[in-house]
């Protein structure tokens, strides 16, 4: 289902004793936990906003927005999760009825693969809210922003190290030579990783190029 901020607000209204106010990118970042870097993530992804900054101008986004707007997408993730999650547990318990090799196997109704993959999602569920599960999409996100952090930092390390330890130029080239290759193999390593959209933070331009752009 489309985003619609009408529906949001009313499905989704700030919690009692929560002050709705215009705030600023940094102040949206600090609402929602996130890094600043995350909220161009969010406004790529529908994040309501009064108005963009330019010119000067700062960033200017409304609270109950945003709280509507994050606990929406929120929603509309679990609930997809949780489709997909129900649908492959189906699809397994199907298979337990080919394994024609074992004359012992069970033999399932298909109201019977019902109720145990309804009893499979209940199970991961409850172990999800304790704790020892967490779901793909949350892990995704949590990754790509710790990567936003290292991919800022690994730009500016070359030219750090070029002043603060005096680097001749030969030195520098391979230390930057180093680092685009960390920054390479760590993007191809989480597209493998999850391989549902590619992360875009971990460029394969050199680190001293990322920095100036």
């Amino acid at each position: 289902m489309a985003f619609d901020i009408e529906e949001a607000l009313r499905r989704f209204p700030l919690p009692d004793g929560q002050q709705d106010m215009t705030v600023n990118r940094r102040q949206c970042a600090t609402a929602l936990d996130v890094s600043e870097p995350m909220i161009t993530r969010y406004l790529e992804q529908g994040l309501p906003v009064l108005s963009r900054g330019s010119n000067g101008q700062a960033y200017e986004f409304q609270l109950s927005e945003v709280y509507a707007w994050k606990m929406w997408r929120d929603d509309a993730t679990r609930a997809q999760d949780a489709a997909a999650e129900q649908a492959a547990m189906q699809m397994r318990l199907l298979f337990r009825n080919d394994d024609e090799d074992d004359p012992a196997a069970q033999v399932l109704t298909a109201q019977q693969i019902a109720q145990e993959a309804d009893a499979d999602y209940k199970r991961n569920r409850a172990a999800e809210l304790r704790g020892e599960l967490a779901r793909v999409s949350r892990v995704r996100d949590l990754i790509e922003e710790m990567l936003i952090e290292f991919r800022s930092q690994i730009t500016t390390l070359v030219d750090f190290a070029e002043m603060e330890f005096s680097l001749e130029p030969d030195q520098v080239e391979k230390m930057q030579k180093r680092c685009d290759s960390v920054l390479v193999s760590t993007r191809h390593n989480f597209q493998r990783a999850f391989p549902v959209g590619a992360v875009s933070q971990i460029s394969s331009g050199s680190a001293r190029e990322a920095d100036e752009a």
